[in-house]
């Protein structure tokens, strides 16, 4: 037995810290509302479970920005739920509870412990554990997730993530009986890789993905490293399979918490789309569509949104509520931002996609920005602009691709209480392992955290 895997999974180093904006309320939430779902009211009190939180940071910024809400995290490595609540007690926030726990002791748990949930997210978990344990993350959702709730699942995902399987499992297999740490047979692994790609193996020539994913990996930290491709499970999973596990759980298949993946138009091949739309007429299932997605982008990763189905009342919205739901949204401009003038080449603005680069004319987005500059604006005043009169679809569509650019966020109204309480945590931050991607700063009006601006 290794002494460095626990259930095939590394414990001896805690996961690097992470913030994973996808998994806050407000992003699930407004990323749906513009599918036309029902979604929890974030006004009231609701309830959201991270299953698998390593050191908690998303959790823990997620409960400071919704004091009136509950929220918990369960991981079962010790250490990492012990570093989450000395965040949570450092910075003071209450209402967020750790509990160290596998998740077959989860499912065992009294309902005090784990009571039904408005939101379950999961993030870096699902394609690194055994099926007895998706098995087991499944019946928690069947379990504990309220109808009309809300599944935030992210997993590597076929065809993109499955050219690095035979990688892995070499990397794997090479080091689990060395002496060390699991960062010492990481960097062991790597650098066995790294020698074999230069030596004119057969795999890297006929697979130059793998040679891009290991010169990314050559970057990350070892830590990262050592959790992503150590661990005895670690399989690119199909979403037709996903569907179908999730559907027993009595989830159904909501959209992607990556809010591009929900606009056809610049999230797919231009080619592809008339190919798609051929698919669709043809009544195809949602699987056979998220699967040609899949193909068409080479997907290496999914973030889906599931939702509870509720029975007779259903999860999609009317035509005149979805119309209110997206009046009454209002957004942010964020630091990130870029403001008309300072990208503009050649009258468009670029986005660097999975497909490529995604263009727009200046002229479209600069009406929106240009009435940000001074403070949010609700859904409805962005749609009375004369550059978008007769256009209120195009407005969500925009809205969605800006926010998942990072140049702007869905807003909350924040109580005084939860200005205080990220007031706090952002105190304590600076003291903190700083998380991957950078430095982050809760906001308690977008309930969330954004990089820290240099």
């Amino acid at each position: 037995m290794n002494a460095h895997l626990r259930e095939g999974y590394v414990v001896d180093r805690v996961y690097p810290s992470h913030f994973h904006r996808e998994m806050l309320p407000v992003w699930l939430v407004s990323t749906l509302s513009a599918l036309g779902r029902g979604t929890p009211d974030l006004r009231q009190p609701f309830t959201w479970l991270e299953l698998g939180c390593g050191s908690g940071l998303t959790a823990v910024v997620a409960a400071a920005a919704h004091p009136h809400a509950q929220f918990i995290g369960i991981d079962f490595n010790a250490e990492a739920i012990a570093q989450a609540q000395a965040l949570a007690d450092a910075a003071r926030v209450r209402n967020l509870r750790f509990h160290a726990l596998s998740f077959a002791q989860a499912m065992a748990a009294q309902s005090s412990v784990l009571p039904a949930c408005d939101f379950i997210v999961t993030h870096g978990v699902y394609s690194w554990v055994s099926e007895a344990n998706r098995q087991a993350i499944r019946q928690l959702v069947a379990q504990r997730l309220a109808p009309g709730g809300l599944l935030y699942l992210a997993y590597m995902s076929q065809p993109g993530a499955t050219g690095f399987s035979a990688a892995q499992r070499l990397m794997h297999l090479a080091t689990q009986h060395q002496a060390g740490s699991s960062t010492e047979r990481a960097q062991q692994a790597l650098s066995l890789m790294q020698r074999l790609a230069a030596a004119g193996a057969g795999y890297f020539s006929e697979h130059p993905s793998a040679v891009r994913e290991l010169q990314r990996l050559g970057e990350d930290e070892i830590g990262y490293v050592a959790h992503e491709l150590l661990n005895a499970h670690w399989e690119a999973l199909h979403v037709g399979d996903v569907m179908t596990g999730l559907e027993a759980a009595g989830c159904e298949w909501a959209g992607s918490a990556t809010p591009l993946e929900n606009i056809d138009a610049v999230s797919l091949p231009a080619s592809t789309q008339p190919l798609l739309a051929e698919l669709a007429r043809s009544g195809a299932s949602a699987a056979a569509i998220e699967t040609f997605k899949d193909v068409a982008r080479n997907q290496r990763q999914r973030r889906d949104i599931y939702q509870r189905a509720r029975p007779q009342l259903g999860n999609v919205l009317s035509s005149d509520a979805h119309r209110d739901a997206l009046l009454a949204q209002r957004v942010a401009l964020l630091p990130a931002a870029q403001l008309p003038g300072a990208t503009a080449a050649q009258g468009e603005l670029s986005f660097d996609t999975q497909i490529g680069p995604v263009r727009l004319p200046l002229a479209l987005v600069a009406p929106l920005l240009t009435a940000l500059q001074p403070g949010p604006r609700s859904y409805a005043e962005l749609a009375r602009l004369p550059a978008y009169a007769g256009q209120p679809g195009f407005i969500s569509q925009l809205l969605q691709m800006l926010a998942w650019a990072g140049w702007l966020h869905f807003t909350q109204a924040a109580s005084a209480q939860a200005e205080e309480a990220v007031a706090r945590l952002n105190a304590v931050l600076p003291r903190w392992p700083v998380p991957a991607g950078g430095p982050v700063q809760a906001v308690a009006s977008l309930g969330t955290a954004v990089l820290t601006p240099p």
